[in-house]
């Protein structure tokens, strides 16, 4: 049942946010689950593809406001960062513990939610967008790809961040650019895994229950009177998400 309701409020507001579904979902379920790792990714990757399939799905309506040169630049790099990010991740798994898998992988997602949180609050007034042409989006989708399938959540406020700084992208351009992405990257990652499992899940139970939450907290966001949250949410799931990262980081170095 944790995994219902987790997934549920994490899609809901991350979605609503514009922060992605996992933002919030891969710290949390690193503290409260017992889980392996290598089984909190997958189910972190299916809750992502899922949530951003129903956020695709809803934005077919809309008019699309990047070139379609520039979807295929980032939906390759992102398929590609993926299938590699899955790989590097595989072998980390393999060669650390548990216990310093986790704490490794929080370190690097507190780096990486942390990093934009102080953007948009403090250095976007300073910075100013360097306005580089798209066809470096290629190289950006394939880090973030990486970086996103590696540890098993879509990057999305990563995405933002670099897309407002390096692009000067408006508003609707960076977050169809980070819907791109993360939608890629783990499908990318998900082939990949399905590959090298054989196309086995690992604990079918947990997924049964998450995977519902996910869908009906997309759902629920994509409702016209509930898709838009305020900025002050967003900025509370980014702090929680780097605290819970912190706090797993504490457990694993000294439990």
């Amino acid at each position: 049942m944790i995994y219902l309701i987790a997934s549920a409020l994490c899609t809901y507001y991350g979605l609503g946010c514009g922060l992605g579904a996992v933002t919030l979902l891969r710290p949390l379920l690193d503290a409260v689950s017992p889980l392996a790792p290598s089984s909190i990714a997958m189910l972190c990757t299916l809750a992502a593809l899922s949530a951003s399939l129903v956020s695709a799905f809803f934005a077919l309506n809309q008019p699309m406001p990047l070139a379609q040169e520039d979807l295929l630049l980032l939906a390759t790099g992102a398929a590609l960062g993926g299938i590699l990010g899955d790989l590097a991740a595989f072998r980390f798994l393999q060669m650390l513990p548990a216990a310093a898998c986790v704490l490794l992988q929080n370190a690097l997602l507190f780096t990486l939610v942390a990093l934009p949180l102080l953007y948009f609050n403090t250095l976007s007034r300073t910075l100013k967008p360097l306005g580089l042409s798209r066809i470096y989006s290629f190289p950006v989708a394939l880090l973030i790809g990486l970086l996103g399938s590696f540890l098993a959540y879509g990057a999305e406020p990563l995405t933002l961040m670099l897309f407002f700084l390096l692009f000067d992208a408006e508003n609707d351009e960076s977050f169809l650019a980070s819907l791109t992405i993360t939608l890629f990257a783990m499908a990318g990652k998900l082939v990949t895994m399905l590959i090298r499992t054989r196309l086995s899940l690992p604990d079918p139970d947990a997924l049964l229950w998450m995977l519902p939450g996910t869908l009906g907290g997309a759902l629920l966001a994509m409702l016209p009177r509930a898709n838009r949250l305020p900025q002050r949410t967003g900025e509370s799931l980014l702090r929680l998400s780097v605290f819970t990262s912190l706090i797993n980081m504490a457990a694993s170095a000294f439990g």
